[in-house]
């Protein structure tokens, strides 16, 4: 662990190095425990005697033009509850991330987030000893967003 913080903002440009996917755009979410991703056509299958998980990661979501198929042999499963109250489960993923100056390995629930204006939200595990976040802060570009997803950029900046 870096012996100092980075100040990051409400909204980060995220690189995922082993899968060659820069600048996805990230929302920052200091109330969600777990940080999530977009995510589809997820599903377990069975490799040489061993269960696997499949999934292509970023998958056609709007804000972002690139997506990759995952095969992944280490994964779980998590119950997560939003602030509503509802519940559900989630495979959850070990993946390496680059967030402002630092590259380290965070976990990530998958979850269809195409009706997000951000395809990954980032949450206090993946934040906490190593981020201060000054919300005054915006490293998204807000307007190539807007353009992509008028509607839902405003419902995202609003609530979670």
């Amino acid at each position: 662990m870096a012996k100092y913080k980075s100040i990051i903002g409400r909204f980060e440009p995220t690189t995922f190095p082993q899968h060659l996917l820069s600048d996805v755009p990230a929302k920052i979410d200091t109330g969600a425990s777990i940080s999530s991703i977009h995510a589809v056509d997820v599903r377990e299958e069975k490799r040489n005697n061993k269960t696997v998980l499949r999934f292509t990661l970023l998958g056609s979501h709007a804000s972002y033009d690139y997506c990759r198929d995952i095969e992944i042999e280490k994964y779980s499963k998590k119950t997560i509850e939003n602030s509503f109250g509802h519940s559900e489960k989630r495979y959850m993923v070990t993946l390496k991330v680059k967030v402002a100056n630092k590259v380290f390995n965070a976990k990530f629930t998958l979850a269809d987030r195409s009706k997000k204006a951000f395809p990954i939200l980032l949450g206090r595990e993946m934040l906490s000893r190593r981020f201060i976040v000054d919300t005054s802060i915006n490293n998204v570009n807000r307007k190539y967003l807007e353009a992509r997803m008028p509607r839902v950029l405003k419902e995202d900046l609003d609530e979670d």
